[in-house]
């Protein structure tokens, strides 16, 4: 899928989570595999709670931290590509 700024993007609902020193670590019931988040993810991972675009995301992460919009967006995009290949959110 290409993912785009206008991509919807939310959390699959069928991973368990759990918070651990700041980070994330998460079971896919489907497929039986562990994944975690790093501290940088999981500001990203939060914002994908409830449906939103990638831009709304981007947009939430610049006001949140100093960072340049056209970076935050490429990273948030590369974020978002791994994640949906790995079906832990879900992208439309």
């Amino acid at each position: 899928m290409n993912v785009t700024e206008s991509t919807k993007v939310k959390q699959n609902p069928n991973m368990l989570t759990t918070e651990m020193d700041g980070e994330i670590v998460m079971m896919s019931i489907t497929h039986g595999k562990y994944f975690s988040i790093g501290k940088t993810g999981v500001a990203i991972w939060e914002q994908m709670a409830t449906e939103r675009t990638i831009g709304e995301v981007v947009d939430q992460l610049c006001e949140r931290y100093e960072v340049e919009r056209g970076t935050c967006a490429q990273d948030v995009i590369r974020f978002v590509e791994k994640m949906a290949s790995n079906e832990i959110v879900l992208t439309q």
